[in-house]
């Protein structure tokens, strides 16, 4: 599943910028029909139909399994955790204006951070 939205990343700087990228919710290919390149073919496809490089993805809580993926036939390995449980990787920003770059507030330390989404997926 993909989707956009907005969301508000971190970058490796600490600013935060509205932003409105595809969003991978889920990705998984059934193990009877793993290791044949399906996936990546799957992956290939949505890349060249949403026109969007894989570096330019948000992750909705990656698996090990889909990170694996993502690094061996992708090469997206530099991870930036979000702390909403998404995850982009280092290349997100490469294409963003500087103006659109602002500082978010930080959370003072007793205060916890509170996820965008309270829903519990698998």
């Amino acid at each position: 599943d993909g989707s956009r939205g907005n969301l508000f990343p971190q970058d490796r700087d600490g600013s935060h910028v509205e932003v409105e990228p595809l969003c991978v919710l889920d990705f998984y290919i059934h193990e009877s029909q793993q290791r044949r390149g399906l996936g990546r073919e799957l992956f290939r496809e949505m890349l060249q139909r949403e026109r969007v490089q894989p570096e330019k993805l948000a992750v909705d809580r990656p698996s090990e399994k889909l990170l694996g993926f993502l690094r061996k036939h992708f090469g997206l390995c530099d991870l930036i955790p979000q702390v909403n449980n998404f995850v982009i990787f280092e290349g997100f920003f490469s294409t963003r204006t500087a103006p659109a770059r602002r500082p978010f507030p930080r959370p003072r330390p007793e205060e916890p951070i509170k996820p965008y989404s309270l829903t519990e997926r698998d």
